[in-house]
């Protein structure tokens, strides 16, 4: 349709012989099947999922590089190893002022040339108490362990608390083994035991009986004389034999 400026209007219509094909709407049984055909869907998708993670294509972390991404897709980053701790080992001792305690240490050279290996205990925090070693160093050949016993009397200067020290373990380089103490106050040391007379307890017979009885809880030992001051040990008497007395026999 042209108007009088000389522009027209494009016919938007849709002729039967053109190639806009016609809308139908959705018949009663399409939308009666429409609940099962979703939830036909969603079982397609779930098992789907359950394909990939069975075949591994979701994966929590890359075993070389342990970042996450796809299984097919190449590693991104340089991988990196971390390094081990210097802290080889932890000792861990409780005790009362006044106890000796023990731990045995292994050493083992892994490298393939001989080498010197040395332990130097360090002082208790605060204190010049040393850790005692029956052997604090020895040249290993490979694969040659060195074996030794770490010793410490808690001296009476360790009242309750907590103390930490380390071992030195000189190599070809530093590695250490930590040492904590824990020390119980005297009054925890000590088992303290009061006794008087035989505890008794009430036993209770059938009800026909009527009646109770008491009893000890304990036996009585056997209990030996006092005396006041001090006792003397028994000494064998001696004794005397009588000699029997001849007589003259006399005959008539």
């Amino acid at each position: 349709m042209s108007t009088a400026n000389g522009c027209r209007t494009p016919d938007l219509s849709c002729y039967p012989s053109d190639d806009c094909p016609p809308k139908n709407l959705p018949s009663c049984l399409s939308l009666m099947l429409l609940p099962s055909r979703l939830f036909a869907a969603s079982l397609a998708g779930a098992a789907e999922v359950i394909r990939k993670t069975l075949d591994g294509d979701f994966v929590d972390s890359c075993p070389s590089c342990h970042y996450h991404h796809a299984k097919d897709k190449p590693c991104c980053d340089i991988p990196e190893t971390p390094c081990p701790s210097p802290y080889v080992c932890h000792i861990h001792w409780t005790g009362c002022p006044g106890d000796k305690l023990h731990y045995q240490i292994q050493i083992t050279n892994t490298a393939k040339i001989k080498r010197l290996f040395t332990l130097t205990p360090v002082p208790f925090s605060c204190t010049e108490d040393v850790i005692d070693l029956s052997v604090n160093k020895q040249v290993l050949l490979p694969d040659q362990p060195l074996k030794t016993i770490a010793s410490f009397t808690i001296p009476k200067t360790f009242g309750g608390g907590h103390y930490q020290t380390r071992i030195k373990v000189a190599g070809a380089y530093e590695q250490y083994i930590l040492v904590y103490l824990t020390v119980h106050p005297n009054q925890d040391c000590c088992c303290d035991i009061e006794q008087g007379e035989i505890p008794t307890h009430i036993k209770a017979h059938h009800w026909y009986h009527h009646f109770q009885c008491e009893e000890p809880c304990f036996e009585a030992l056997p209990q030996q004389p006092t005396q006041s001051g001090p006792t003397k040990p028994l000494t064998a008497t001696a004794t005397t034999k009588r000699k029997p007395t001849k007589k003259a026999d006399k005959r008539g």
